[in-house]
């Protein structure tokens, strides 16, 4: 698959697809921020995320992740696993059980299409700490969770500040989020299959609920191209592995079928079948030793599936050789049926097969791949095994008739669509449903994703602000340390909306409303190794806020503010800040106020539901 592009370029690749898409869909725009617009939101960024990503998701989807409430200021922060209910829509239980997991490649795929597996920005390095990756939308984080993040109030929830800092909590409500799509059925979702959480088929409704359930993700959907899967009757996205069928590329070669192409859950399953591959450095999963071919043994079995794989298309010829004229000609990616063989003929081996489209004939082995052939080289989780909604199948495509959703979009979903329901195990048509291969997780590799965290606050308690008239404003600095281990997520509120903090270097339009210290045990990357600059670490990390006055919002004359930063996690008592402020006024037009110490002496530098 070739060396995978750099963070920031798959970052700004994934915005880009993600705005233009997004603005395409009613409702996915910057009202799902709220009223008080986006958080800003420092976060940690693992160095070896791979290996370490995988572990913290294999933890959420079995809930081990966080199996305690966390009570801040009064407030109780639930990011607990609720478990599912299963079972048929005549059967369904009523009671979510924590036993059933969610299955982990699922949620493995959907973080990489949400986010690439990044929980910090584009600027962010691996292993260090910075802004969240924050959509246009405002999802945040690993699992771009919008669910509950609406800004109503001018200040975080705690649950809101814990999601959007620490990794494990953004990881285990993205879970909650998936789970409550498939607990949705059949009330409000119709049901694939007979609703059975270990059947990766049956999830097809709750991943495409997980990025909205609208039309833009049916796949029969007219905005799509129908041979965006490369002949396959169900397509999947390709994920960039040239080895999927929908990886076609023009006559220059470029890529016909993109991101922005496929329906969600093409995206998320077809990452499921073709992870992406494990970058340098880093520890993903590596397929199995694989027994060395028995001399002479054929090379599919009569009854196997088999994918042609050709540049353009390969003839299908009436008997083994080209002598007589082709039947038809099959495009590259097409499914066949293997029916005998093989046969020589004319130096070549031919093989017996039976195509959708032209019937039996014969195809040369060297135009044939298995369709279940394990994955080369190492993968970021392990591959996965499953079939696609077959539209060639009646029952299926009756449930897919855009009628049946339209009607259920226009019943507000009342009721679950019951015509959408369609079965993924259809024995006679050997169709069957298939299982996550990924181990149980470790439940105590969970106390290495929490650490000990104990927080404390350097700085006055009391400050006196001042804006003066010709834009210069006062500031006072609170630096926050973590005494204790790992992450020591925290949030920042104030009374007031005009009284705010930031760091050094920021711009006058961010302020930070929770961000994270970091235990001295912990490196944390202050510089990434390119191929002309070291990779720079130090142990831990202090944030050091400025708090300040934002003049242009703030009344005229003298008032007083409190602001308090609040550990989300571990120990530590509360920060409070008692402020007296003054405003002399605004600035000059076009002037930008600039934070300045008590003293005046400058400072250079400072700067939705679905």
């Amino acid at each position: 698959m070739g060396r995978p592009l750099t963070r920031l370029a798959v970052l700004v690749a994934l915005a880009a697809a993600a705005a233009i898409y997004g603005a395409s869909l009613p409702g996915r725009d910057a009202r799902a921020c709220g009223s008080g617009g986006p958080f800003d939101f420092d976060t940690y960024e693992l160095e070896q995320y791979v290996a370490r990503y995988n572990t913290a998701i294999d933890l959420a989807v079995e809930g081990k992740a966080v199996t305690s409430v966390l009570s801040v200021g009064g407030e109780q922060v639930d990011v607990r696993y609720q478990g599912l209910v299963k079972g048929s829509r005549a059967e369904r239980t009523t009671t979510a059980d924590t036993s059933l997991r969610v299955p982990p490649s699922i949620y493995k795929s959907i973080v990489w299409v949400e986010s690439n597996w990044s929980n910090g920005s584009g600027s962010v390095p691996w292993g260090g700490v910075g802004p969240v990756l924050r959509s246009f939308d405002c999802g945040y984080g690993l699992g771009q969770v919008t669910s509950g993040m609406a800004n109503n109030s001018g200040s975080p929830t705690a649950k809101q500040a814990v999601v959007g800092t620490h990794l494990l909590f953004n990881i285990a409500e993205g879970v909650r989020i998936l789970a409550d799509k498939w607990n949705s059925a059949p009330k409000y979702r119709p049901i694939a299959g007979n609703g059975d959480p270990a059947a990766l088929e049956d999830w097809y409704y709750a991943i495409w609920s997980y990025n909205g359930f609208a039309f833009s993700n049916h796949p029969l959907n007219p905005d799509r191209d129908p041979l965006r899967g490369g002949g396959e009757a169900s397509p999947v996205y390709h994920c960039y592995d040239p080895s999927a069928p929908s990886y076609q590329t023009t006559s220059s070669g470029g890529l016909m079928f993109g991101y922005g192409d496929f329906t969600y859950p093409e995206r998320v399953y077809g990452c499921m079948r073709y992870p992406p591959s494990t970058p340098d450095g880093q520890q993903g999963w590596t397929p199995p030793a694989q027994p060395p071919p028995v001399p002479g043994a054929p090379k599919f079995e009569v009854g196997e599936v088999a994918l042609i794989r050709v540049d353009d298309c390969v003839n299908l010829r009436p008997t083994p050789g080209k002598e007589q004229a082709p039947k038809g000609c099959l495009a590259n990616g097409m499914e066949v049926t293997v029916l005998g063989g093989p046969v020589a003929a004319e130096d070549l081996v031919w093989w017996n097969v039976r195509s959708a489209l032209y019937g039996d004939g014969w195809v040369a082995e060297s135009f044939l791949v298995k369709k279940s052939a394990p994955a080369q080289g190492p993968r970021m989780w392990m591959p996965q095994e499953f079939a696609m909604p077959n539209l060639t199948i009646p029952l299926v495509a009756a449930a897919f008739q855009p009628a049946n959703f339209e009607a259920c979009e226009d019943a507000g979903f009342a009721g679950g669509c019951p015509a959408m329901d369609f079965p993924t195990s259809i024995p006679e048509q050997g169709v069957e449903t298939h299982t996550d291969g990924t181990p149980a997780a470790n439940p105590t590799a969970a106390a290495t994703f929490l650490g000990s965290p104990v927080l404390s606050f350097a700085g006055a308690t009391e400050a006196n602000l001042v804006a003066y008239v010709d834009g210069v404003v006062t500031s006072t600095t609170v630096t926050v340390k973590n005494t204790g281990t790992w992450i020591g997520p925290f949030r920042v509120r104030s009374s007031v909306p005009w009284l705010v903090a930031r760091h050094a270097g920021d711009s006058s339009t961010r302020t930070v409303d929770g961000g994270v210290a970091i235990g001295n045990e912990t490196e944390v990357v202050t510089q990434k190794a390119t191929a002309s600059k070291p990779r720079v670490a130090q142990a831990g990390y202090e944030s050091v806020l400025l708090v300040t006055l934002d003049a242009a919002t703030m009344p005229t004359g003298t008032h007083q503010a409190t602001l308090w930063i609040e550990p989300l996690l571990g120990g530590g008592a509360p920060f409070v800040l008692t402020v007296s402020a003054t405003n002399h006024g605004a600035p000059k037009p076009g002037t930008t106020p600039t934070p300045v110490q008590g003293n005046r002496a400058i400072a250079p530098g400072l700067s939705a539901d679905r």
